[in-house]
């Protein structure tokens, strides 16, 4: 299928989605306010920290800005195409609803991500480039052909490793049906694994380090390529260019776990 027709098709599911949506009595405006509120409170937290104290690890308050928003913007990309499919992979696997993607004529992940759009992660996009760009600004980063190349590949590794550990947690499914908690336990930005990257990894414990660099790699979505950029200490200095590396042993092994988990898979349903 060509990217033309994919993209019909998705606008095509977009408005039907929509038109879902708002027969709920502004269901949909009510649920994006609700996020606009939680992430301004997120910030408003954030910038009372800095308030009350000079810096963090070493890093100043837009440093630290600068770091997590970077790391936000692949995120919520990330979770716009993703985390709303792999959250409900456990029903969909629990009930046997599941075995109607695996009949259409199209990938059964691609299906997923298609017929759905999370609007609920717009807010963030939104906040995470703003605040991205003022950080920026204040920061003044004299940037070059080679800064810019490093950060913007680093910028899709983060994409790409948001998105294997996203698809990881929801193939789970196919074994452990009861997995939208761990779902939320490793990618939920509000109180799962995710929320620890949105400080320096030097404030965490060795034993966090380690888990966020070499078992979870959310460290690499963020903090060593902006630490890089910025100069600053690292736990691991030899990992700090190893970004696109680490993305592609991410998305190597969530794609054969996925492939995997469809061969694994029998219908629960009645």
């Amino acid at each position: 299928m060509s990217a033309k027709n994919l993209f019909k098709m998705y606008k095509h599911f977009v408005a039907i989605y929509v038109k879902g949506k708002m027969a709920y009595h502004c269901a949909l405006l009510f649920e994006m306010v609700a996020n606009i509120i939680l992430i301004g409170v997120y910030i408003a937290g954030f910038m009372v920290i800095f308030h009350n104290f000079d810096g963090i690890a070493g890093w100043s308050r837009d440093e630290v800005l600068f770091m997590f928003t970077t790391s936000w913007l692949t995120y919520s990309l990330s979770c716009f195409l993703f985390w709303k499919p792999m959250k409900q992979m456990g029903e969909l696997v629990r009930t046997g609803k599941f075995d109607l993607y695996l009949t259409r004529p199209i990938n059964p992940l691609l299906y997923l991500v298609l017929q759905q759009f999370e609007y609920t992660f717009l807010p963030r996009l939104g906040f995470a480039a703003f605040f991205w760009i003022y950080s920026m600004r204040q920061l003044n980063i004299s940037w070059t052909a080679a800064s810019l190349l490093f950060y913007a590949l680093n910028m899709i590794s983060a994409f790409v490793i948001f998105s294997a550990i996203t698809i990881f947690t929801g193939t789970i499914s196919f074994w452990a049906i009861k997995s939208e908690e761990i779902v939320s336990l490793l990618t939920n930005n509000n109180y799962g694994l995710k929320n620890y990257t949105d400080y320096p990894l030097g404030i965490y414990s060795k034993g966090m380090q380690t888990l966020l660099t070499f078992i979870v790699p959310y460290a690499f979505t963020g903090f060593y390529p902006v630490a890089l950029l910025l100069e600053k200490d690292v736990p691991f200095p030899a990992l700090r260019f190893a970004a696109p590396l680490v993305a592609l042993i991410a998305g190597t092994a969530s794609c054969a776990f996925w492939k995997n988990g469809l061969k694994h898979y029998g219908s629960a349903g009645a």
